[in-house]
Order: C-alpha cells, then sequence, then structure tokens
C-alpha cells in the first residue's frame, strides 16, 4: 500500500487564478491561468513561464460554488464572484512536454475565513466510500 504524504484532500478543479511574483524590484506581471486541483494546502497550475523554486506568489483563485461556505453577507452568487486571495510558494516545478510548466503551489498565508470556506467546499466536493 503506498504511503500518502498529503495532509490535505486534493480535488480536481479546472478554474481560473491569476497571479503575480512577488518581489521588491520592478513591476510583477499578473498572469491569468488555470489551476488542476486545490486542496487546504495549495493548488496545481499551470504556467506559460517557469518560476523557480521558493518563488513567492500573490493569487487570485477563482472557485466556483464554494460562495455557499463564505461567512459573508450577500447573495451567494457575489460571494461566489470573490476570488480567495493567499500568499503561495512554489514548491515543485515541472516542464511539460507539451510546453509551459506545472506548479505545484503551498499556502503561506490565507485569510481565516477564507480557508475555512475553502475547506469546507473540499470536504463537501469529495466522494465518500460507501463500504
Amino acid at each position: 500500500m503506498p504511503s500518502e504524504r498529503r495532509q490535505f484532500t486534493r480535488i480536481p478543479m479546472g478554474a481560473t487564478v491569476a497571479f503575480q511574483e512577488l518581489t521588491f524590484s520592478g513591476v510583477p506581471e499578473a498572469t491569468q491561468s488555470i489551476f488542476k486541483d486545490v486542496s487546504g494546502g495549495g493548488l496545481l497550475l499551470s504556467s506559460a513561464t517557469e518560476h523557480p523554486l521558493g518563488t513567492l506568489l500573490k493569487l487570485e483563485v477563482r472557485i466556483p460554488g464554494w460562495g455557499h461556505h463564505q461567512n459573508s453577507f450577500g447573495p451567494t452568487s457575489e460571494r461566489d464572484a470573490r476570488p480567495l486571495v493567499a500568499v503561495g510558494q512554489v514548491m515543485r516545478v515541472e516542464q511539460m512536454d507539451s510546453g509551459g510548466f506545472e506548479l505545484g503551489v503551498k499556502f503561506l498565508n490565507v485569510y481565516p475565513d477564507d480557508w475555512a470556506a475553502l475547506l469546507i467546499f473540499i470536504e463537501g466536493a469529495t466522494p465518500t466510500d460507501a463500504n
């Protein structure tokens, strides 16, 4: 039986994420991309350019359906439109055969209420074993 090192359950998404490097020099360019999966610990995203291990990124993650779990006022549709904003760190970089890169990004800083809403959303989207 293989040992699973992941602390959080991942769910496939295929939704959008905007990200940019956090840097003290120059003006970082914002990039729009697709993230392939998300968990309470981070996400896997596609990037046209390589970002070295350890790079810090500002992330604006669009998660369809997570608005039901947020602690805020207003219609759910408005809450769904609000992205999860986080600071993440590139933990894995893999060059793809088709060009571009996959980046494994670990969440370092997420607003606590947003993180809690994300965990509840993922729990609800995860299939359970029927024994």
